[in-house]
């Protein structure tokens, strides 16, 4: 029914205050989006141990004319950046395990290996010192960051945070 007095405060179905992002499951549901993202993960996690394994036994596989000063060079940047993309896929796959759990710091911790692992993966590319699948693994660990931090997955992480929060206090 319409007030006779106008205020900033009106009846629960006006249109232009209803909440934006409405539930549409009940709260015990793992939202789409963390589905998703977790396998994507895992995927990519075990792409990223495949590729760091390569990259590290490989070897030098360029000009045999050149110095062997510049193939130890090679040899050596390969090694490194192999390991650090196995080591990565690693504890990107252990870390991703604890996501549908909800926690707030297994999900910065695993955005921070993310990004380190992106833009390494994408110097690497730049420069030569890898192939292309470094840039494909970036692109992915790009979009899974984008999807991890989706407003219904933030919604199911806070949920579930808070829920152990307060059991904990208890």
């Amino acid at each position: 029914m319409p007030s006779m007095f106008p205020s900033p405060a009106t009846g629960g179905d006006d249109i232009n205050r209803r909440p934006l992002n409405e539930p549409n499951a009940d709260a015990t549901t793992i939202p789409t989006a963390l589905k998703v993202v977790f396998w994507m993960l895992f995927a990519t996690a075990a792409f990223m141990i495949f590729t760091g394994l390569v990259m590290y036994t490989a070897g030098y596989t360029g000009p045999d004319d050149v110095d062997e000063s510049y193939k130890a060079v090679v040899v050596n940047n390969q090694e490194f950046i192999g390991g650090i993309n196995a080591f990565a896929g690693i504890v990107i796959a252990a870390l991703t395990s604890q996501l549908p759990k909800g926690g707030k710091n297994p999900r910065r911790l695993l955005l921070a290996i993310m990004l380190l692992v992106l833009l390494t993966d994408l110097l690497s590319f730049a420069t030569r010192a890898g192939g292309f699948a470094l840039a494909i693994i970036a692109v992915l660990l790009a979009l899974e960051a984008l999807l991890m931090f989706r407003p219904a997955v933030n919604d199911h992480i806070d949920r579930n945070y808070m829920a152990r929060v307060m059991n904990r206090e208890k």
